[in-house]
């Protein structure tokens, strides 16, 4: 389009030029020739100058319509870029629209999830306060019961103290040799109680002192 309207501007050039060039030289031939050559050299001069006038009228207004023609391809252009700019803008909104949507609903989803979470976790802390108190509790009933076990240890050997102080010692049986017991002329089968109970109480006194 640059290189046609190039070319044509030239042709029309040169051809304004080349009429103004030849009504010129006409112009000064005649002044070497007679009154009518003059005139004739005068009017052709003027023919030639409207000419020239017409030939830049009509180099103008091919250049107006084609300025008009750019101009509206160049409008037609921008506006194509624009619509195209614009379609491009809307699906860009509509994929971050709906990319903001899907994070909208992950976070909704995170958001219940951390409220379940909080929900367990305040549970979770109910119940460590409850199994702290139910330990210290059962601690306390455990430290009880070692009291009282240790309260019935002491009473137990307490009381096996009282048993054992009234517990009275048997004697044990007499051995004394058997010619204590029987004399000479006696039976080993006969005994005599006499002799025996002086050795028992004598027995007795001995462990006594």
């Amino acid at each position: 389009m640059a290189g046609r309207h190039a070319a044509d501007s030239s042709r029309e050039r040169t051809l304004a030029l080349t009429i103004l060039g030849v009504g010129s030289l006409i112009v000064v031939l005649s002044l070497f020739g007679g009154v009518w050559l003059v005139r004739a050299g005068a009017i052709l001069a003027v023919g030639m100058a409207f000419a020239a006038v017409f030939v830049a009228w009509s180099e103008l207004r091919r250049e107006r319509a084609e300025h008009q023609t750019e101009v509206r391809r160049q409008i037609a252009l921008r506006k194509e870029q624009a619509q195209k700019h614009h379609a491009d803008s809307v699906e860009m909104i509509e994929r971050f629209n709906g990319r903001a949507e899907k994070l909208q609903q992950v976070i909704e989803s995170l958001r219940r999830q951390l409220g379940a979470a909080n929900s367990e976790l305040s549970s979770m802390r109910g119940n460590a306060v409850w199994l702290r108190s139910e330990v210290a509790e059962r601690q306390a009933r455990i430290d009880a019961l070692q009291t009282r076990i240790t309260e019935l240890e002491a009473e137990l050997e307490e009381s096996i103290a009282e048993a054992t102080e009234n517990v009275v010692e048997l004697p044990r049986p007499a051995q004394a040799p058997a010619e204590d017991l029987w004399g000479e002329d006696e039976d080993p089968t006969m005994v005599d109680l006499g002799r025996m109970s002086a050795i028992v109480r004598k027995e007795q006194l001995r462990k006594q002192a």
